[in-house]
């Protein structure tokens, strides 16, 4: 595999985004792959599915197959809701592949699309605080280091301001409970809808000052932020 004409194919201009059909037409030249001489310089993180369509639905031999063809690490947003035992599996063939395990996504009950941490209400604080304590023990499990937080969508009857001090103090007790474990919950600003509460590179970065931990930094989403702010250069560059 030329990784040069790889790259210069398989991304979107200005996203970034590794599409799978150009990344099937590449990987099908190498499915034999012994897995070192390919090896990708960048920890390209694939997902499942991805790769259904050359290796099955396994998501075990998926991870085998993007091994096989260059990749050193995975990302799984839904790791938390997968079986104990399949999460040690995952984490267990990761080590033995020695792969990275990228981010997943710290929620229950997908409260992270929903009016949550905005609201300053115990229950979704104490809520996160459930979750946050069940995400240490899945990122033993799988060996992950990187976990996402979206804070949800808006509380319109709230001034902008008191949602945020609402979403940065949820946010201080998380780190509380991931930075003895050294463990780094990442905030991504999205596109997705103009319902989300955090959708900007400068509105993270100053929860996370704000939050003022290690454990608390942002996942700056190229995908995401061409489509909310102009000036991607100066907003890399800052964060």
């Amino acid at each position: 595999m030329n990784r040069k004409t790889f790259i210069k194919n398989s991304v979107i201009a200005g996203g970034g985004i590794v599409t799978p059909t150009l990344l099937s037409a590449q990987l099908n030249k190498n499915s034999n792959s012994n897995g070192n001489e390919n090896t990708f310089h960048c920890n390209y993180a694939p997902h499942e599915g991805m790769f259904k369509n050359n290796a099955g639905t396994d998501f075990l031999d998926q991870i085998k197959f993007a091994y096989d063809n260059g990749f050193r690490a995975i990302e799984d947003n839904n790791m938390m809701q997968r079986p104990v035992e399949q999460q040690k599996k995952i984490g267990d063939l990761l080590a033995k592949l020695g792969m990275t395990m990228g981010v997943f996504v710290v929620t229950s009950d997908n409260w992270h699309w929903k009016t949550s941490l905005t609201t300053g209400k115990q229950e979704w604080i104490d809520r996160m605080i459930k979750d946050c304590n069940e995400a240490v023990e899945v990122a033993k499990r799988c060996h992950a280091k990187w976990m996402t937080v979206v804070p949800g969508n808006f509380e319109r009857t709230l001034s902008h301001e008191y949602q945020t001090v609402n979403v940065i103090n949820a946010l201080i007790k998380a780190a509380e409970i991931l930075q003895p474990h050294g463990l780094i919950m990442v905030l991504e600003p999205l596109s997705d809808n103009p319902d989300l509460f955090l959708r900007h590179s400068d509105q993270a970065y100053m929860v996370c000052k704000a939050v003022g931990s290690p454990s608390c930094k942002i996942l700056f989403d190229i995908y995401h932020m061409q489509r909310n702010e102009g000036d991607l250069i100066m907003n890399i560059d800052k964060n």
